[in-house]
């Protein structure tokens, strides 16, 4: 029997034997996937990562600047005045027991009467007293600011020191005794004395008037909550 011609013209698509459907079209392979690439990063050393640098920062101010460069923790005045009303109340303890040790003195004491719902009251007043208690607090002063604490009891209460203007450091026995002299004389003199007590409130170093003579500070070595 003759070959038949796999087709003509006009007929169709060729036929294969069992009618098998022609084999699908051979494509090109896909590409192989590449993974994502991404930054590398400097392994950590054997200690870990080293802490960020220091002064990234700047640190708290807590007072204005100091005649070195700087902030200075400046003590503010209700916090001096808080100190100097602890030290005022120990002297006023001192005097009034030296007080009732001279009342029998004569000399250089003030005799005073009062009558109050018709009972007569008599008081004295000892200048000696009062000349001891003034003598005894310079020397507490002195021993105590111009020692290395450089507190009295009373700062040492609310957390502040004197120190010198320029060095902030030790205030040293010569400048505390002048502190303490000038400070002194300042009580006796009423207005002048007031002026110097509040004169903290608006110094830019809250220095008060017998500070700023003999070139100190008091500044915080601690926060009192």
């Amino acid at each position: 029997m003759p070959d038949e011609p796999n087709g003509s013209p006009g007929e169709g698509p060729p036929s294969f034997p069992g009618n098998a459907p022609p084999p699908p079209p051979v494509s090109a392979p896909p590409p192989p996937s590449v993974p994502p690439s991404y930054p590398s990063y400097p392994s950590a050393p054997n200690g870990g990562y080293p802490p960020p640098p220091q002064g990234t920062y700047p640190p708290p101010s807590y007072g204005g600047p100091g005649a070195a460069g700087g902030m200075v923790p400046y003590a503010g005045w209700g916090t001096r005045l808080g100190g100097w009303l602890i030290d005022a109340v120990i002297f006023f303890v001192v005097q009034a027991i030296l007080g009732r040790l001279f009342r029998h003195v004569n000399s250089l004491t003030l005799h005073m009467t009062s009558t109050r719902s018709g009972v007569v009251h008599h008081t004295t007043f000892s200048f000696i007293a009062l000349g001891v208690t003034t003598v005894l607090a310079i020397v507490y002063t002195t021993i105590l600011c111009g020692g290395p604490g450089g507190q009295t009891v009373g700062m040492i209460a609310v957390g502040v020191r004197v120190v010198r203007d320029d060095t902030h450091g030790v205030l040293g026995y010569g400048l505390a005794l002048g502190r303490a002299v000038v400070e002194q004389v300042f009580r006796y003199t009423g207005v002048v004395w007031l002026l110097d007590m509040l004169f903290p409130l608006w110094d830019k170093k809250r220095q008060t008037l017998h500070d700023k003579i003999v070139k100190s500070v008091v500044i915080r070595v601690r926060n009192v909550v």
